[in-house]
């Protein structure tokens, strides 16, 4: 009986001392983390992943800065395999990274990133960007983005003379005086709420099931 409970006891200590050795080996804390990764990474989200995101508040260069944080929904559910592991409506919060006016050489831009998304009532960190949306760009009128500039001047075109060549007048002014604030034609550029920006993930996030 004594022999026994002493070999138990012996294999318990040898136990101990195995898992203690994942702590104080580099190489086997190396090895368990690679592998606990890799038991999560069949069930998460991999860097590199498309997120499709509406925003719930809107962004414009003409008084946002660095560091503002705006919230808004996935619009698309993502999945691993067969499963969904960010369903559609999830929220998430992220900054402004970015924010700057049109210049005289420049044009306005606005550039954001997700820092955190709440799944199952949970708050999680999530890092993902997306590339600069530039005024003008393919890219920003796919997505809807406002840029103010010239067209103010056709507005008061429109106003000053209602006339067949009112717009074509006022366009000419409104152009004109821009030009005097910078030779692109747009100055500031607007993300109104509802517009749907893609993100995508700068590292994975693992999911416990």
């Amino acid at each position: 009986m004594r022999s026994r409970t002493f070999a138990t006891l012996m294999l318990a200590v040898l136990a101990i001392g195995s898992l203690s050795s994942l702590w104080t080996d580099p190489a086997s804390a190396q090895w368990y983390r690679r592998h606990r990764d890799a038991s999560y990474s069949s069930y998460g989200v991999p860097a590199g992943t498309s997120l499709n995101v509406r925003l719930e508040t809107g962004v414009s260069t003409e008084n946002a800065q660095p560091g503002d944080t705006w919230s808004g929904t996935v619009v698309t559910s993502v999945y691993s395999g067969n499963e969904v592991v960010i369903p559609a409506g999830t929220p998430v919060e992220g900054i402004v990274t970015s924010s700057q006016q049109g210049t005289h050489e420049t044009r306005p831009q606005i550039d954001l990133a997700i820092r955190r998304m709440t799944l199952n009532g949970q708050s999680r960190w999530m890092s993902a960007d997306t590339q600069p949306i530039v005024a003008g760009s393919d890219r920003a009128k796919k997505i809807g983005a406002i840029a103010g500039g010239a067209a103010v001047g056709a507005l008061v075109g429109h106003t000053v003379a209602r006339g067949s060549h009112g717009t074509l007048i006022g366009g000419l002014l409104g152009g004109a005086a821009g030009y005097g604030l910078t030779r692109h034609a747009f100055r500031t550029l607007e993300l109104r709420p509802g517009t749907v920006v893609t993100f995508t993930t700068n590292e994975g996030v693992a999911m416990r099931r």
